[in-house]
């Protein structure tokens, strides 16, 4: 309803739900306590057009409508003898247009004669469609003088007379050269409209929250769900109203509305979800198109055993978010002779070492908790214990809390200290779409369009995890855990997330591709695809490398009315003749033959060509050691045709050809498959 933000559109929704469960009584009048539930949605979604903010300047709203006038294709230009020789008359056409063009500017002024009493004001209607003018006025001497005007619109203005009397003034309006001819003014407007990129942005939030809480012992109420307990409504209004989180439970022990039995062992059990998507339209240049968009979306679960003193909490969930390895992408598995060397794990592998050494330094003055029998000691990364051995009490160089960040800073863009990255180093993927060389002269003579297009997309994703049973917290997410590998319990530093697998997922697709269409309206289709996908596992100590990559080449071609095994029918149409001349005709009638289509039988073939890698390696990091697990080049070639042989019939005939060759001879062999066939489709419904 405000004018200067109508550029802005958001909305808001919230939705609550309340449920309460009737719980079991035993034989002997007890109860087990009734169930209750809570769940709570919240959305937001906003969009920012970014160019009707824009047009709120007057000079970047003519800027924008300046850059967004399509450019005409040109006509080709044929040479006729008339050109290439030129008639006097012609000649003398064009030196009279040189002429006229040569004239000086003041002739295109507009002059009137204006008598204005004193004191008063007229409208002078001049023409000119600017306000960029130049007003001049002569006295009845033909003397200048200067007048008081004011510009009305681009064809009006008013101009005064302050005297105490009349005048009479023959006032001249020169229209000024247009801004859109001068050199800098239409530079301005090329780096304004660069800087005018962002188009269009908008965000979307979900947020959602549920709650389960058995051994819930008051009973349902008649307003809301709610029941009056101790001056106080039960379970209350904000869970009733979804407002409620997880403290609720600590103020439902402290109300006694909680069966308080270690004998019933059913935990409380919330999860949270939260996906935030962003996305931007830039356009840098005409024809030019980017679009960016953001991904984060994380799931937390917690199962809460209240009736346990210390309410003992395990977590679990998982985490997506876009991201960029594109410094990775392009550094190759390596081959048989090399054995799948690649220079990224092997930065990998050596970084573990300083990241363990920088976390323990965290410890350096801790205290081995209590619980332990090394309760009250310091920190070490040796522990002797009461049988005289010496045991490894520092952190596992292969757990999550090492080698997911070296994994992220080796792999992608993001250097993080921990296994879940901060919102802030959310990167954004993209889609990029260029049609501009359609626009050139060259490119008009031999196709109709010419588009390239090229789209990233990455994606860090940590597994389901959960929470270590034996954690203890020192500072923060980090603690210590209780380690029995060595047959005795001894506390290592550890975060308190047991994160078994994270994984890398890379799609160019595609790298690059474009698509033609020629003149004679054949369509062409190139395209260069290249995928990854990274799955790095703390159980196995093993990074799986997966990786694809794929040339497609395809064409396709329509031919209309394609008579295959009919001809087109014809009719002889009987008639007097409509010359008007009996003589000629002696009166007989005349006749004429036309065609008469019944159906446009169309048809429709498409090749594509198709030649790809694909490549499993599995790479050992306790060894830093490489092997091939799988892979194979597969060549396919495919052909349809699809004809219409009337509008409920239609043959269709394809051929496909396949050769597999496998990259390990000792697990498969090569195979050639062909299928072809011819299918006719009747269809009813036409």
């Amino acid at each position: 309803l405000i004018p200067i933000f109508d550029w802005v559109r958001t909305n808001a929704s919230y939705n609550s739900s309340y449920k309460w469960q009737r719980g079991t009584d035993l034989e002997d009048g007890t109860s087990l306590g009734n169930t209750i539930g809570m769940n709570r949605s919240l959305n937001l979604n906003g969009d920012f057009n970014m160019e009707k903010l824009y047009a709120h300047v007057p000079f970047l709203k003519k800027t924008n409508e300046r850059f967004k006038k399509s450019i005409k294709k040109q006509p080709k230009k044929e040479k006729t003898a008339e050109g290439k020789n030129k008639t006097k008359a012609e000649q003398n056409d064009d030196k009279a247009n040189k002429a006229k063009a040569a004239l000086p500017k003041n002739s295109k002024a507009f002059e009137r004669e204006l008598s204005i009493n004193a004191d008063t004001a007229i409208v002078v209607t001049h023409g000119k469609k600017t306000k960029r003018i130049i007003v001049s006025a002569r006295n009845a001497e033909g003397r200048l003088i200067d007048i008081k005007y004011k510009v009305v619109d681009d064809n009006k203005i008013k101009v005064f007379n302050k005297a105490d009397t009349a005048v009479k003034i023959k006032v001249s309006v020169l229209a000024k050269e247009p801004l859109d001819n001068k050199k800098w003014y239409r530079t301005a407007q090329s780096v304004a409209n660069f800087l005018m990129m962002v188009r269009n942005v908008s965000f979307s939030l979900r947020d959602q929250y549920s709650m389960s809480l058995p051994g819930f012992m008051p009973n349902i109420g008649d307003v809301f769900g709610q029941k009056k307990v101790a001056d106080a409504f039960s379970p209350g209004l904000d869970f009733a109203f979804g407002l409620a989180g997880d403290s609720y439970i600590d103020k439902a022990i402290e109300r006694g509305w909680l069966l308080n039995d270690e004998a019933v062992a059913t935990p409380v059990t919330t999860n949270h979800t939260r996906n935030l998507q962003i996305k931007a339209t830039l356009q840098p240049i005409r024809n030019l198109k980017i679009d960016l968009t953001a991904d984060h979306s994380q799931t937390k679960g917690k199962s809460i055993q209240y009736m346990y003193q210390g309410n003992p909490t395990t977590l679990s969930g998982s985490m997506t978010m876009t991201t960029v390895a594109i410094k990775s992408a392009f550094g190759g598995i390596g081959n048989a002779n090399n054995g799948y060397h690649s220079s990224t794990f092997e930065t990998f592998c050596k970084s573990l070492d300083g990241y363990k050494a920088k976390i323990e330094s965290k410890f350096a003055d801790a205290v081995y908790p209590s619980g332990t029998q090394f309760e009250g000691r310091k920190f070490s990364t040796t522990l002797v214990g009461s049988d005289g051995k010496a045991y490894d009490a520092g952190l596992d160089k292969y757990s999550a809390d090492v080698m997911v960040p070296a994994f992220l800073k080796a792999y992608t863009a993001i250097d993080c200290k921990g296994i879940f990255p901060a919102i802030s180093k959310l990167i954004p993927n993209w889609t990029v779409r260029y049609n501009g060389l359609s626009q050139l002269t060259w490119f008009q003579n031999y196709f109709k369009s010419v588009d390239i297009n090229h789209a990233y997309k990455c994606l860090y994703a940590v597994g389901s995890y959960s929470s270590y049973n034996t954690f203890m917290e020192f500072m923060g997410e980090y603690g210590f855990v209780t380690d029995n590998t060595q047959g005795i319990a001894v506390p290592r530093p550890s975060s308190m997330f047991n994160v078994s697998q994270v994984s890398i997922n890379e799609s160019f697709s595609p790298l690059l591709g474009i698509n033609l269409t020629l003149q004679n309206d054949m369509t062409v289709k190139m395209e260069y695809r290249k995928t990854r996908v990274l799955n790095l596992s703390m159980t196995s100590v093993q990074l799986n490398e997966t990786s694809s990559s794929a040339w497609v080449i395809g064409m396709g071609y329509k031919i209309n009315d394609f008579n295959l095994f009919t001809r087109s029918k014809t009719r002889t149409v009987k008639g007097k003749s409509k010359g008007g001349d009996d003589d000629e005709n002696n009166g007989k009638s005349s006749s004429k033959t036309t065609n008469r289509k019944s159906f446009n039988h169309d048809l429709k073939l498409q090749c594509d060509f198709s030649l790809r890698n694909q490549a499993a390696i599995m790479r050992d990091i306790a060894a830093m050691s490489s092997t091939a697990s799988s892979g194979n080049k597969a060549l396919k070639l495919s052909f349809l045709a699809n004809y219409s042989l009337s509008r409920l019939l239609t043959m269709s005939f394809y051929y496909d050809c396949q050769v597999n060759t496998p990259l390990l001879s000792s697990s498969s062999y090569p195979t050639t498959t062909h299928d072809f066939g011819l299918s006719m489709k009747f269809s009813l419904t036409r």
